[in-house]
């Protein structure tokens, strides 16, 4: 519980020091990358499922690519996602399946 309160005063902070259109890209890998995860476990339908994987296997590989000094910020924003807040906004099916569609053009 301590964690996900840490996690929670974190996103905040950041949210509240930076104007939320001024995500970083480092932020916005660890919400991409925690966002697979949470839709794959939450939110997939058992058809959706190979294709979420998919996306969690390139997120996550983005992810560990991250300089070290950028990591911190995007594991944060990771584990919120994980938790079911993507940015700001909560995960939900339209959500997830936008995302899905928007991360298959990326890396596709």
């Amino acid at each position: 519980m301590k964690k996900m309160k840490a996690v929670a005063a974190a996103c905040t902070l950041m949210l509240i020091t930076g104007n939320a259109y001024a995500v970083s890209d480092a932020a916005k890998v660890g919400a991409n990358a925690g966002a697979m995860i949470y839709c794959y476990d939450h939110v997939a339908s058992s058809s959706q499922h190979s294709k979420y994987k998919v996306l969690k296997i390139h997120t996550y590989d983005e992810y560990k690519k991250l300089p070290s000094s950028d990591r911190a910020k995007a594991l944060v924003m990771k584990k919120s996602a994980e938790d079911g807040d993507y940015l700001g906004d909560r995960l939900d099916k339209g959500r997830c399946d936008s995302l899905r569609k928007m991360l298959y053009i990326k890396y596709n």
